[in-house]
């Protein structure tokens, strides 16, 4: 599988921006602990270690990776070397001593690379399969008339996100679409086709980014003579999720931050929605000092961290089988945990009347996937339902 990095490393020598000596390392990395995130620790072990025995120096303490986060930016742009391309060679997860390994072959070069942001992310999500995401926002801002779904955190989040290189699609439109349809097939006379359109039991998106905040906006108050001003408070509580698996991808939290009027008397203090604006603003960008280092691009840059770990890792998948028999799912994930492209497979619910569920850990896409489980069960389930991290089966003699 051609890495992340080898497409970049590729666009920039078609632009000239490529030093011509590099030295090729093999290292292993490892970490302890549930694979989930053993896996995303021992990949930034494994690199760190690549530029460290590359560029013959220790990075340690200029690598800034914490609480289980890969800090892309920081590994790739050190100062005394980066690496400019590498890929998975071997990852395992032993299960007596709780252990994930990760070996590593990467080519290191000095200094630093001239490789732009922009060019990074759009390969990314494109190498995501593009997901459609949207922004789901819910605001409680006292005194402000922004209490709902407002659309004021929502915009700025879009506007950010899509700087970063997030693909944004606005559920308000799919709905608008859908109902249209609805209508439409309900002149033709086809009644189902109709009612699945306006239940809107279909995916609107197959990666969310929430928000919820709170707050209040004060009085107008008139410290000094023909000047009026507000205090306004504000909490943001950031969330990314897979749509269909209900997966945390990342959290963020803004505490609670009050924020004096006489400390900013420029600001629009006659409308409310303004006023919010800026000061939301100034907190999720980070321009404001006590956010700079806990803020939405934070969000972002976690998200691009697992994003990139489940490139090179491989991503879940969750498995569900409807009324499928004890003998023949383990028969399967035994025949799965074979497979040298999936890494572990959880069984996690077993009902032989209802649904079975497992979660499949590979680098395999949905569909890919399907394959392998249909071929396995000799085609005696069919797919139901197939997202990117969701596939469901039912008996096909139903």
């Amino acid at each position: 599988m051609r890495s992340f990095l080898q497409m970049i490393v590729s666009g920039l020598a078609a632009l000239g921006m490529c030093c011509a000596y590099a030295d090729q390392v093999t290292v292993v990395g490892s970490a302890e602990g549930d694979p989930a995130t053993a896996g995303e620790l021992a990949l930034t072990r494994a690199l760190r270690e690549a530029v460290r025995k590359g560029a013959g120096v220790d990075i340690v303490s200029q690598s800034k990776v914490s609480n289980l986060e890969l800090e892309y930016d920081q590994i790739m742009t050190a100062s005394i070397g980066y690496i400019s391309e590498y890929k998975v060679v071997k990852h395992s997860f032993d299960e007596k001593d709780k252990i994930y390994s990760v070996t590593v072959q990467a080519e290191v070069k000095k200094g630093r690379p001239k490789m732009s942001e922009e060019l990074e992310l759009k390969m990314l999500v494109n190498r995501m399969g593009s997901p459609r995401v949207v922004v789901d926002c819910k605001e409680k801002i006292n005194g402000s008339g922004l209490d709902g779904d407002s659309a004021v955190s929502a915009a700025l989040l879009e506007e950010m996100a899509q700087k970063t290189g997030f693909e944004i699609f606005k559920k308000s439109v799919i709905r608008a679409r859908d109902d249209r349809d609805s209508a439409r097939a309900a002149l033709l006379g086809d009644d189902l086709e109709s009612k699945v359109k306006k239940a809107g039991i279909q995916s609107t998106s197959d990666f969310k980014i929430m928000a919820k905040v709170k707050g209040s906006v004060g009085r107008l108050r008139e410290p000094f003579p023909d000047v009026q001003v507000r205090n306004v408070s504000l909490g943001v509580d950031l969330q990314a999720v897979w749509t269909d698996t209900g997966e945390v991808v990342a959290t963020i939290s803004l505490p609670t931050t009050f924020h004096k009027g006489e400390s900013k008397m420029d600001l629009p203090f006659d409308m409310p929605d303004q006023l919010v604006r800026h000061y939301l603003l100034t907190m999720l960008s980070g321009a404001e000092p006590a956010f700079k280092d806990n803020n939405a691009n934070k969000l972002f840059r976690k998200i691009i961290a697992k994003w990139i770990t489940e490139l090179d890792l491989g991503a879940k998948i969750q498995l569900e089988f409807k009324r499928i028999d004890k003998k023949t799912l383990d028969k399967l994930i035994a025949a799965l945990k074979e497979n040298p492209d999936i890494s572990y497979v959880w069984r996690r619910e077993f009902d032989r009347r209802l649904y079975s569920v497992l979660e499949v850990e590979t680098r395999l896409k949905a569909e890919q996937l399907e394959n392998i489980v249909q071929k396995q069960l000799a085609g005696k389930y069919a797919v139901d339902v197939a997202t990117k991290r969701r596939l469901r089966f039912f008996p096909s003699d139903r």
